[in-house]
Formats: C-alpha cells, structure tokens, sequence
C-alpha cells in the first residue's frame, strides 16, 4: 500500500505577555517638580481614561481567549474510547480493511470512493475494538487524509469537513491534522467559520509547542508556528474579530524569523490598525479600490458613501486621497486636483499625496496648453514644479520652455529642473542641458554657456 503524502500550504500572518494594567494613584497635591499643576491633571485624566480602556480591551481579551477554547475544544470533539479490548475482533475488522484497499487499485472513481469509506469504517471497528492497535490507526489516518483531500478536489466541503471531523478526533495530538481541519472551516467563508477556523489554528500552534514540553520535540518549527498564528489572524479578520486577529499577529511577530515574516507581520499590523481596527469598514474600502481605475463613478459613489463611516483621521485621509483619484479618472480632473491640494495641505508629510497632487496637475497642464490655454497651463505647471516630486523636474522644465522669452524667469525654472535633473530620462537630461546652453547663451552669459555645451558633448561622448 502506497503512503500518501499531504502537504500542507501554509499561507501568509506566540502570545506576547500583557502589560498589566495598574490604574496611577492621583496624587493628594497635583504637583510635580517642573510640570505645570494644569498639566499634570491633564495628564492623569488622560492616564485614567487609557487605563480604563486598556482594563476594558483585556477583559474582552480574556473572556474572548476562553471562548476560543471552548470552542476549539467543541470542533475537536470527544475521543473514541474503546469500552473493552478485543484484540481478535480488532485483527479481523483491520484484515476487513486492508482487504478493501487491496481493491482499490482495481475500482473507478466511484467504486474507490466506497472502497475507501468500507476501509475507513472497517479500521474504526478496529480502534473500537482495541484503542491501542496503532496499526489500524495509522490505515485509519491515511484512509481519511486520502478522503479529504479527494473531497477538497470536488470542492465538497461539508464532506471536507465531515473527514477531518472524525480524523482530528482520533487524533488530538497532531497539529497537522488540526491545521487541516481549520484550512477547511476557513473555505465556507463566513464569519462562524472564520472564527471556528481561528481557534483551530491557535489549537494548532498550541498542541506544537505541546509537543516541545513533552519532549516530543526538541526544537519547535518556527516557520510553521509563524504559519499557523498568521492563518488564525487572518481567519479572525474573516468573522471581523479586530482584537482576536491582533492577538495572534503578536503571536505570529514572536516566531518571525525572515525579512518576508517581518514585512508581512508589518503590513498586517498596519492593515488592521486602519480606522482603529474597523474590519468590516476596511473590507469595503479594500473592494472599492479595485474600483477606482476599472469603474471609477461606482468607485466615486461608494468611496462618498464610505467616508461617512470612517473616522479615525488617516484613514479619512486614505478614503479622501483614493475618491480624488477616483473623480480624476471619472474625467472631473480640475476636482481631484482641488481635492488633492487641500490633502496635501493637511498632509505634506505624506509622499504619495505629493506625487498623486503633482502628476494630476502636469497632467492637467499638458491638456491646457494642447487646447492654447496657457496662462492656466503655466499656473499647473507651476504648481506641480513647485512640489517635492519626481514629476517636478519635467513641470518645471515645461514651465521655462512656455517662458523661454522671458530670461530671467527661463533661467530660473531651467535651474529648478536641472536641480533634479536625476528625475529625468537619459534624452530629456539632455534636450535640459542644451536648453540651458542656449539660455545663457541668450543672456549674454557666454561662460555659463559654455559649461552647458561641454557638458553636453561629454554625455553625447559617453
């Protein structure tokens, strides 16, 4: 009999010890020594109104962490425990079965699938006959990983799920097999799943290191506890569990080994922290940006309707930036760009505002100036010039060719481009270079001009 071999695909995002909550003890005299009296009563007002709210999220904490294994506890269900030994009883139902494998080979598909469940309850006669008979034990593990995994190809889910049912509860101890039964809870994609799928993922990592204190194992696997906690974050996200999936984020953070482990963990982190952990608001936000290039008016309807339900400012911000982009690929170009000039203006810090803000105005420019509207264009231009952007040099090198009469302000805006002229092609660098050239060369400053050909005849050579 061939041995099946499973493997697991553990897919990307240990419990790290709360910090216990000690409320302060408001002083009898709200002094200390350098700090105003207003201060300080700022100060423990605020403490008093975190600390409670950090007493509050452990208690939730605590009381969710039971409830998981409660319910991990329930999805494994009970143990088959044989009533009596039986040995020969067990030898002829374990003879039962492998007499059905042996026929196996010789079935079609239909046919195998009844073989293999005659196989699977002719070994579980056996166990109920003689729990010890590893033998029959081993055939009856195989004999149901083979099942599910047939099951798994037809997307029989249920049927899926019924398998590793009885495979988990006959086998507590094996992690592998509690991670297979969580994969398939997290398939039927609803919230129940999702939070069943959770506790048998953190159940997992738990009867792994199980396996450490038993001195089963030397050294656990840190990759596959890393897996493990990562999949029970993210099945959490699934039943919009924010505190659960940040729980076993820190978990997953304790067995990150590689730089692709800890910009994963990063970027999970960032992502549940979005509107101070508002799942279902983020997973509408994630499907309207799919939208704003393919659909942009639904993204546009969507995103207006959305803002209504964030309310922690950078998410705000992240809604505002992507609606902007949105209204510009609608066509209502001149609104994204007021849109993104008031981002920006709250936001300067943040580059992909800036860079969004500056293509949007060039672009904007370059419209205006095809349809002979170049006071407006010049105004774009020297707005998206203006910005700290990779788009700037070109804006500001446009800017001075549309004032190429007047010198001064040429010359200025040339500068400004040739300043980062790193922002610019290998062709556009020196169409910049012999603009100049010519520039100074009008200006009367022949020296400066000269620079600029040499320049140039040294890039050509090169």
């Amino acid at each position: 009999m061939r041995y099946l071999v499973l493997t697991l695909v553990l897919l990307g995002t240990g419990c790290v010890a709360s910090t216990p909550i000690v409320s302060p003890l408001a002083p009898d005299k709200l002094i200390l020594p350098g700090v105003g009296s207003t201060r300080v009563q700022m100060a423990w007002e605020l403490a008093a109104e975190s600390f409670a709210r950090d007493a509050a999220q452990a208690a939730r904490l605590s009381d969710e962490a039971f409830m998981l294994a409660q319910l991990a506890d329930s999805l494994l269900g009970p143990a088959p425990v044989a009533q009596s030994r039986d040995t020969v009883k067990a030898l002829e139902a374990f003879n039962a079965g492998a007499d059905a494998l042996n026929r196996m080979s010789e079935a079609d598909s239909l046919q195998a699938l009844e073989v293999l469940e005659e196989a699977a309850e002719k070994f579980e006669q056996a166990l109920d006959a003689d729990a010890f008979d590893d033998e029959a034990s081993r055939w009856l593990a195989r004999v149901y990983e083979i099942l599910a995994e047939r099951f798994r190809r037809e997307n029989a889910i249920q049927d899926q799920l019924h398998v590793l049912h009885r495979l988990v509860a006959r086998n507590q101890d094996r992690h592998d097999y509690i991670a297979l039964l969580a994969a398939a809870q997290e398939q039927q994609q609803t919230k129940e799943a999702g939070i069943a799928a959770g506790a048998l993922w953190e159940r997992a990592a738990l009867v792994l290191l199980d396996d450490v204190d038993l001195g089963l194992i030397q050294v656990p696997d840190s990759a596959v506890l890393f897996a493990y906690h990562i999949r029970a974050s993210r099945a959490f996200v699934q039943s919009d569990h924010s505190l659960l999936a940040q729980e076993s984020l820190n978990r997953a953070r304790s067995w990150q080994r590689t730089a692709e482990e800890r910009a994963l963990v990063h970027a999970d982190s960032v992502w549940l922290a979005w509107d101070d952990g508002n799942l279902s608001v983020r997973k509408r936000f994630d499907v309207l940006l799919n939208e704003v290039a393919g659909n942009p008016g639904a993204a546009v309807e969507g995103l207006t309707e959305l803002l209504a339900d964030v309310h922690e400012r950078d998410a705000r911000i992240d809604v505002r930036h992507q609606l902007a982009l949105a209204h510009y690929a609608s066509g209502a170009e001149e609104h994204a760009a007021e849109s993104m000039q008031v981002l920006v203006t709250e936001e300067p810090g943040r580059q992909a505002l800036v860079d969004d803000y500056a293509v949007m105005t060039y672009n904007l420019a370059q419209t205006l100036r095809q349809a002979g509207d170049l006071e407006r264009a010049l105004a774009y231009l020297l707005q998206s010039a203006s910005l700290n952007a990779p788009t700037a040099a070109r804006a500001a090198f446009d800017a001075s060719i549309l004032l190429r009469n007047n010198l001064d302000a040429a010359i200025k805006y040339a500068r400004m481009a040739e300043a980062r002229i790193d922002a610019l092609g290998g062709s556009e660098r020196n169409a910049l270079t012999r603009y100049l050239a010519e520039l100074y060369r009008r200006s009367g400053d022949r020296k400066r001009a000269k620079v600029y050909i040499d320049r140039l005849h040294a890039s050509q050579g090169n």
